[in-house]
């Protein structure tokens, strides 16, 4: 049995990792020179968004950890396995399978995997499209970023 001490220091040590490994992720998208004068939505503001979301989601983890007073029982591991799983497929399956088909496939998978409208195919399929078809339109649209495609359709 570990101390309440050390659990404290372990459950914190991922979300610490992670805060180190996001401000490196800052320092490369800061680095990202644009070929021309893009505004404010220049190539290193989609990573910098992403980055300052993740570092919101830590200082909510973090936060908890620290105010939490209870023992909690170790979870499995399994689930975060299969997100990471799920991500190496979809950026293995990204070029081949295109943009359209990889994303919804990938969005469906971690609807599963977050039991996110569990049993409801239906409303799955919908959200799993709009989400799609949302960032397509963000990256295609907004930022002029040409995604791979299925066979030149989707």
């Amino acid at each position: 049995m570990t101390t309440p001490r050390l659990q404290w220091k372990s459950r914190l040590l991922l979300p610490l990792f992670l805060f180190i490994l996001t401000t490196v992720y800052i320092a490369a998208a800061l680095r990202i020179v644009p070929q021309i004068s893009e505004g404010l939505a220049g190539p290193s503001f989609m990573p910098l968004v992403i980055a300052f979301i993740m570092y919101a989601g830590l200082a909510r983890i973090i936060w908890s950890d620290l105010t939490q007073e209870h023992e909690q029982p170790e979870g499995s591991l399994l689930q975060p396995f299969l997100i990471v799983l799920a991500t190496v497929l979809y950026i293995a399956a990204f070029k081949p399978l295109g943009y359209g088909v990889s994303t919804l496939l990938f969005v469906l998978a971690l609807f599963r995997l977050f039991q996110f409208q569990d049993g409801r195919i239906i409303r799955q399929i919908f959200y799993a499209v709009a989400v799609t078809a949302v960032f397509h339109g963000l990256f295609a649209f907004a930022f002029g970023i040409r995604l791979p495609t299925l066979m030149g359709v989707i």
